[in-house]
C-alpha cells in the first residue's frame, strides 16, 4: 500500500488564476448555452436531463482543472463557480434591467382562454405540451384559464377563472 501523499493532495499543478479563469469561462459559457436552450427545457427534469447534467459535469471538469487533481484547485474552481452564481443573484436583485437579461421575464401563453400562438411558438412549446401542463393543475379546458405564463424557471403558471366568473370566449 502506497503512503498517503498529504502534500501532493494540496499542491496544485495549475496557477490559481488559470483555475479561476477556466472556471469563469466554463460557467459563463454554460449559462449562455442553457439560456439559448430555452426556459421551457429547464422546467422539466426527466432522467435524460439528469444524465445529461452528469455527463456535462464530467466533460467540463477537465476544462476547468485540466489534469490537476489537487484539492486546492478543486476548491478554487468550486469557489469561483459559487462566486459567479452569487454575483449574478446579487446583480439581479440590485438591477431590474440586469434581472431581465439574466433571468428573463414571464411570457404570456394564454389570455382569457385563448392561446397566444406567437409566444407559444417562440417558447418552442406545442399545444399538446401546454395542455399536458394544464392537466397537472386538474383541468383540461383552456376556457377555465384566465392567464398562463411561461416563467423564467421553465414552469408554466396558470391563473384560473374564479367560480361564477363568466367566460369571454364565444
Amino acid at each position: 500500500m502506497a503512503p498517503f501523499d498529504w502534500q501532493g493532495m494540496w499542491t496544485p499543478d495549475l496557477n490559481t488564476f488559470e483555475v479561476v479563469f477556466r472556471a469563469s469561462a466554463v460557467y459563463l459559457f454554460a449559462q449562455l448555452v442553457l439560456r439559448l436552450a430555452g426556459r421551457k427545457e429547464l422546467g422539466r427534469s426527466s432522467t435524460f436531463d439528469i444524465v445529461l447534467l452528469l455527463i456535462i459535469s464530467v466533460c467540463l471538469r477537465r476544462s476547468i482543472v485540466a489534469e490537476d487533481d489537487s484539492l486546492t484547485s478543486a476548491f478554487v474552481a468550486f469557489g469561483t463557480l459559487g462566486a459567479w452564481d452569487r454575483f449574478f443573484s446579487w446583480l439581479s436583485m440590485r438591477s431590474e434591467k440586469a434581472a431581465k437579461v439574466l433571468t428573463g421575464k414571464p411570457v404570456e401563453l394564454v389570455r382569457e382562454g385563448r392561446v397566444n400562438e406567437a409566444n407559444l411558438r417562440r417558447s418552442l412549446m406545442s399545444h399538446d405540451e401546454l395542455l399536458s401542463r394544464l392537466r397537472e393543475h386538474g383541468t383540461e379546458s383552456l376556457r377555465e384559464v384566465r392567464l398562463a405564463y411561461l416563467e423564467p424557471d421553465g414552469k408554466v403558471t396558470f391563473l384560473m377563472r374564479k367560480e361564477g366568473e363568466g367566460s369571454t370566449l364565444q
